[in-house]
């Protein structure tokens, strides 16, 4: 597997559905404002929503979904050069939230204990998540090379944090990601970058990425930086990457341009430092004669607050004139034409929950952690929205009931797949495999449903 084109079309033949069970739910006419303003300094975990502002996934499912073009891991570890095997590490860093575009349902938020595991024969790759704490909410995953994480390892645990003002919410996923690459003795670091949803008071919601995130090959010191740049009104530009990879002199050697929803390419420094140039030039070029500014939204002033209108973006970015020999490193696979139908969900999305009885015939057994077989989840998929809830329910207070059990024992949370151990390069205390989960002995998993 190459490319996206391969990957969708394997996606396409694996035989997985294609669809959920029943269409998703009509929200026109509930106010997210009205439950987003009772979950001011909350965390992420601890915001109660009604379930039809949900997507029938858990948040660890949605993790799965961050390393779908796992290939991009594959081809950097084919490389002999140093320089390329970065480019397509930064490649996989931002496609892991290529799957979020048009996103704006919550996951279910996993209970302690739930676990997720993808070992399909459909990517190159076996991937399991853990939910290893509740207070504060931890979700900790590896996800390897087939060949038992022989060639490759991406791991590391995820504490989402939110933020809200009075128009917007800021979520923070905390947590340092690390990449090995065992053939060529390389181990890679960085974290991801935050996430802004606007206008959760007025006006049709809508989001973006932004920040830096610094990707450190701790062994050769090569870094790639790439910059999620914040919607600019003026370029009418979304969702836009512009980068560096840099070497162990500090001396850029290649330019990384692109939209985290669409493509990144790789192009030579020189050109790129021109290409830049040139569009700081247009933009203040057509900055003297702007357009008026149209919005989308029906609720927005007449003072044209940009928290209160949805982004007027200028698809001519999709004719880049990039420079010549510019690579593409990687790109998004096609979208569903009924993806609006069933949240936004990707062709791989659809299938994350899917367990057949021909999977429960000739698959290996999952732990009955797996969020497959999390009753209200099953429910939303097959419409049942108040039995959805009403589950949700029951497991929430379970939940609760347990966790009060153990206080009274004074026994601790003890997690069955993961560890906290020391990173060998930051120092940091972090959540490693403890290497027991394939050997697939489920004993000793806790019953949460």
């Amino acid at each position: 597997m190459a490319s996206a084109e391969s990957l969708y079309s394997t996606l396409q033949k694996s035989g997985h559905r294609t669809k959920l069970p029943v269409p998703m739910f009509d929200r026109s006419q509930i106010s997210i404002w009205s439950i987003l303003k009772q979950c001011i300094g909350k965390e992420l975990s601890k915001i109660t929503m009604p379930i039809v502002w949900n997507e029938p996934v858990s948040f660890l499912e949605r993790f799965a979904e961050n390393v779908l073009y796992s290939y991009l891991l594959d081809k950097a570890d084919e490389c002999t050069d140093p320089i390329m095997r970065m480019q397509y590490v930064a490649a996989f860093a931002a496609s892991s939230i290529a799957s979020n575009i048009d996103r704006l349902s919550k996951p279910f938020n996993p209970l302690l204990g739930e676990t997720y595991e993808y070992d399909g024969d459909d990517l190159p790759h076996r991937f399991v998540c853990e939910q290893v704490s509740h207070h504060p909410p931890v979700s900790a995953f590896v996800c390897e090379s087939k060949d038992n994480g022989a060639r490759w390892k991406f791991y590391g645990s995820i504490l989402p944090k939110a933020k809200f003002s009075v128009k917007n919410m800021e979520v923070n996923p905390k947590g340092l990601l690390t990449l090995e690459l065992k053939r060529h003795k390389e181990v890679y670091t960085w974290e991801s970058v935050t996430c802004t949803v606007h206008n959760i008071v007025v006006g049709r919601l809508w989001f973006e990425y932004h920040g830096t995130t610094e990707i450190v090959n701790h062994t050769n010191k090569i870094k790639a930086i790439l910059n999620f740049k914040p919607y600019s009104w003026s370029s009418k530009e979304l969702h836009k990457i512009e980068g560096y990879i840099v070497d162990s002199h500090k001396k850029k050697v290649r330019g990384l341009y692109g939209y985290w929803s669409e493509a990144l390419y790789s192009i030579d420094i020189d050109h790129f430092e021109s290409f830049l140039k040139q569009q700081k030039k247009d933009a203040k070029q057509a900055s003297k004669n702007p357009p008026q500014r149209t919005t989308n939204s029906a609720s927005s002033s007449d003072n044209g607050d940009p928290d209160e209108e949805v982004p007027d973006v200028d698809l001519s970015h999709e004719q880049l004139n990039l420079p010549p020999n510019s690579i593409t490193l990687w790109r998004i696979i096609p979208k569903l034409d009924y993806a609006n139908q069933y949240y936004n969900f990707s062709v791989y999305t659809m299938a994350l929950n899917e367990w057949t009885e021909e999977d429960q015939k000739t698959r290996p057994p999952l732990p009955p952690t797996d969020s497959r077989f999390r009753p209200d989840i099953r429910q939303m998929e097959d419409g049942n929205i108040d039995k959805a809830g009403d589950e949700k329910n029951r497991l929430e207070e379970k939940q609760r009931l347990a966790r009060s059990t153990m206080e009274k024992r004074r026994e601790e949370w003890q997690p069955r797949w993961f560890r906290l151990a020391k990173h060998e390069i930051t120092g940091q205390e972090v959540w490693v495999s403890n290497e027991k989960y394939w050997q697939r002995n489920w004993s000793n998993c806790p019953d949460i449903y």
